[in-house]
Formats: structure tokens, C-alpha cells, sequence
């Protein structure tokens, strides 16, 4: 009975602990769903986070290396302006080292010991040392014993003054030579070294052989010019003369045929007049063309007679103006350069006169003197105290033949600087014939020249220059 009351007991109860447990199980059941979803939601948040972070992120990595890029062409911008600028300055260095190095004078610098720290090249050469032999060396050692002392009261000067200190002294060079130099040198104002430039002054007597040479073959070259200038004017003159002139008389001569065979009252007369006059005119303009290019009476009569005709024309033209012409001694035998010489500088002095002096007189001499000195014992004057220098040839005093040309015209400044070309042509005439050409003139006195012709070496001149084509 015990046991079946037990049985229904639990029998009764046994419906109620299902329930109960199917109520705990969809509790729990409810629970792990709740769960579930809170997990998934808060993994869903947290996934949504984690896009969000993660699109900033590539947001941020885009502008960070958007950045990057922009620095890094920056960067390669100014790597090349540096480049650029990194040649520009080896180039600059270049030039300066050449210009340093390669100046035509020496260049060093001293310390107050007289010890050599910077030397170039052409100081190098200068000493005749390699610069690695010379740098930290004293300069001392290559100076000549005698001036020594020159050299350390140089170097104390240049350290104790302010200014430029500028010394000559010799240096020894190989073969036991010693060389001339000029030494300046100065100290620049914070530094302790002096910078000194040295100059080669041993060799004015090679520079003036070489302009001395120059010269000479200048003054050859100017004899040949103005020889041939001579010879193609001739020859101009010669065509003019036989050609144009024949031209011209064969037209006077036909006017005047046609001229004698009609009326007066016609007009064929009337036009073969004007024809005789256009050549009669013609013929006066080649009549002077010819004296411009060469005196007919020159190759004919001589110096004398060429001039007086000359001075005839010339009259003709500025009456206003009194031409005296004076000869003394003998004009013969003169030769062919010295005729024409003399005759174009008169020619070209008249020019000259005429143009610009406003002269009312003109006075030209031409004086022979043979074996005796210059007139009145009076000798051209120094350089200094004409318009152009002085070109002497060293000739002898005999044999000389003198041109005095004066006029009393307005006359002119000489240190003043003109353009003309007429003075200058005369003074090249004279030189090349080993002559002297002297000029004096002042405002309101007139102008004078005096111009010495050496007539025998002239001659030489003469047969030297035709042994030469130019």
C-alpha cells in the first residue's frame, strides 16, 4: 500500500517536474537565444566598427600616401635644382682655377715668413718649378743673393703698411740665369697672408725688337702700296689721256665739220655749238683729272716745272689766296719716289689749306742741301712738341731735301684729336721714304710743317722695292 501510494505520488508529481522542466528548458532555451542575438548583435556593432575603422584606415593610408608622393617629386625637385646648382658651381670653380691659374702674370700669396701657400700655374712656370716643389717653400730661396734684402724689406712693408707695396728684384731660373721681376703685393685687412703678383719685366728689349721688325715691314708694305698707287694711277692717267682724249678730239673735229657745212640760222648749228661746248668741257675735266693722277710734266720736265704748274692751277682756283713758291739749290736727279713724294705733299698740304685753314697766304719751300747740315743749324723739334711723333731712321745729315710748308690760317688745337686723314696720309708718304714729318699749329697762328726727305736712301728705296711684287 505504501509503495502504491508512493508510485501515485510520484505518478501525480511526475507531470508537473516535465513541465517544470520543459519551462527551465525554454527558459534556458530563451536565454541561449538572447544570448545568441545580444552576441550576434554586439558582433554585428563590432563588424560594423571594425568596416568603419578599416575605411578610415584606407581613407588615411590614401591621404598619407598622396602626401608621400607629393614630398617624394618635392623631394626630386629640389634634388635637381641642387644638382643643377652643384654643376653651376663646379663650373664657376672651373673658370676662376683657369682664370687664376692661367692669368698671363704670376700669382701667390705669402705668409709673414715669406713662405709660399698658393701659387698658379704661370708662377710656376715662372720659377720653373712644379707647384708641389714650391707650395710651403720660401720665396727667399729663389731671389738673387744681391737682392735678398730687396726682398725682406718687401716683405716687411707689405705686412707693416696698409697699402700696395710694389718691389723689382731678380730671381734665379735654371742655367744659372737670373730673371727682372716686379713684385706688388697687399694684405687684405683680417688675413694674415699678403697676395703678390709677380711680373716679368726682363724682356722690353725682345718687345721692342719685335715692334721695331713690325714696323719695318709696315713701312715696307706702305712703300708698295703707295708705288703701286702710283703705278695704276699712271696708267688711269694714260687711258684717260689716249683714250677719252682721242674720243673728244674726234668729236670737236666732226662738230666742227658739220658746223662749217650748214646755216648759222638753223638748228643744227645751234645744237652742234653746245655739242663743241660739252667737249671742250669734258676736255677741261679730264685736263684736271689727269693733274690729280699725274702730273704730265713730272715724267717730263721734273720736280721744279710740276710744282710751278701746280701752284698755276691751284692759283686759278683760290685767287683769293697769295702762293709763294721758293727753290733753293739744285732739284735734278732726284728720281722718280722722291718727285712724287714731294709733289703729293704739296698736292695734299694745298688740299688742306684750301678746305679748312681759311688762310690768306701760303708759303712752300723746297730746299736741296747737299753734304751740309739742316737749315739754320736748327734741328726738328722733340715729339713732345708736335702733333705727331717724330719717325727718325737715324740717317746721315747730307743729301737732305727740306719741304716747308706754312700758311697764316686759323689753325687748330694739336693735342686735340681730329678725324681727318689728309695729315696723316702726308706723315705715311714721308715714314715711307725713312723721312720726318713735324707739325705745329695753334689756334689763331697758323699751321706750319717741316718735313725731312733723305734723297739718296730714297733712291735706294727705290731699286730695294722693285726686287718685290706686292
Amino acid at each position: 500500500m505504501t509503495k502504491n501510494k508512493e508510485n501515485k505520488q510520484f505518478n501525480v508529481a511526475e507531470p508537473f517536474n516535465k513541465a517544470k522542466l520543459f519551462d527551465k528548458s525554454e527558459s534556458i532555451e530563451e536565454s541561449t537565444a538572447s544570448n545568441h542575438a545580444k552576441q550576434s548583435c554586439e558582433l554585428k556593432c563590432l563588424c560594423e566598427e571594425s568596416l568603419v575603422q578599416t575605411g578610415s584606415r584606407c581613407e588615411l593610408n590614401d591621404h598619407l600616401l598622396q602626401e608621400l608622393r607629393t614630398h617624394q617629386v618635392e623631394l626630386m625637385t629640389q634634388n635637381h635644382a641642387l644638382r643643377e646648382a652643384q654643376q653651376s658651381l663646379e663650373a664657376a670653380r672651373d673658370r676662376y682655377a683657369d682664370l687664376y691659374d692661367c692669368a698671363p702674370v704670376g700669382y701667390f700669396t705669402l705668409d709673414k715668413s715669406g713662405r709660399i701657400v698658393e701659387i698658379n700655374l704661370t708662377g710656376c712656370a715662372m720659377l720653373e718649378k712644379e707647384r708641389v716643389h714650391l707650395v710651403g717653400q720660401l720665396f727667399i730661396t729663389y731671389v738673387a743673393a744681391s737682392d735678398t734684402h730687396i726682398f725682406f724689406q718687401h716683405l716687411r712693408d707689405t705686412f707693416n703698411d696698409s697699402g700696395s707695396i710694389v718691389s723689382r728684384l731678380r730671381i734665379k731660373v735654371q742655367g744659372n740665369q737670373v730673371n727682372l721681376i716686379r713684385l706688388e703685393s697687399l694684405v687684405t685687412k683680417g688675413e694674415g697672408v699678403g697676395r703678390t703678383i709677380m711680373t716679368n719685366v726682363s724682356r722690353p728689349k725682345d718687345a721692342e725688337t719685335h715692334n721695331l721688325e713690325w714696323l719695318r715691314e709696315n713701312r715696307m708694305l706702305t712703300q708698295g702700296m703707295f708705288r703701286l698707287q702710283e703705278e695704276e694711277r699712271r696708267q688711269l692717267a694714260r687711258e684717260l689721256h689716249d683714250e677719252l682724249g682721242q674720243w673728244l678730239t674726234a668729236i670737236s673735229a666732226e662738230s666742227q665739220a658739220i658746223s662749217n657745212s650748214v646755216s648759222k640760222d638753223s638748228g643744227i648749228y645751234s645744237g652742234i655749238q653746245a655739242i663743241k661746248e660739252s667737249a671742250v668741257k669734258m676736255n677741261e675735266v679730264i685736263h684736271g683729272m689727269l693733274y690729280q693722277l699725274r702730273p704730265v710734266l713730272l715724267d717730263s720736265l721734273g720736280l721744279a716745272d710740276s710744282l710751278n704748274e701746280l701752284k698755276k692751277q691751284w692759283c686759278l682756283h683760290h685767287p683769293e689766296i697769295s702762293f709763294e713758291l721758293v727753290f733753293k739749290g739744285e732739284f735734278e736727279n732726284f728720281g722718280e719716289l722722291i718727285n712724287i713724294t714731294v709733289y703729293r705733299l704739296v698736292q695734299e698740304a694745298l688740299n688742306n689749306i684750301s678746305k679748312h685753314a681759311c688762310a690768306s697766304r701760303v708759303v712752300v719751300q723746297l730746299i736741296c742741301e747737299r753734304d751740309r747740315a739742316a737749315p739754320g743749324n736748327a734741328p726738328l723739334p722733340s715729339f713732345e712738341d708736335t702733333l705727331f711723333p717724330m719717325v727718325s731712321a737715324n740717317l746721315p745729315a747730307n743729301d737732305i731735301l727740306w719741304l716747308k710748308i706754312e700758311d697764316n690760317g686759323k689753325g687748330y688745337d694739336s693735342d686735340k684729336k681730329f678725324d681727318g686723314l689728309g695729315v696723316l696720309g702726308m706723315r705715311e708718304r714721308t715714314i715711307a721714304v725713312n723721312g720726318e714729318f713735324a707739325l705745329y699749329s695753334k689756334p689763331g697762328h697758323g699751321t706750319k710743317m717741316e718735313i725731312k726727305l733723305p734723297i739718296r736712301q730714297s733712291a735706294d728705296i727705290v731699286q730695294h722695292d722693285s726686287r718685290h711684287d706686292f
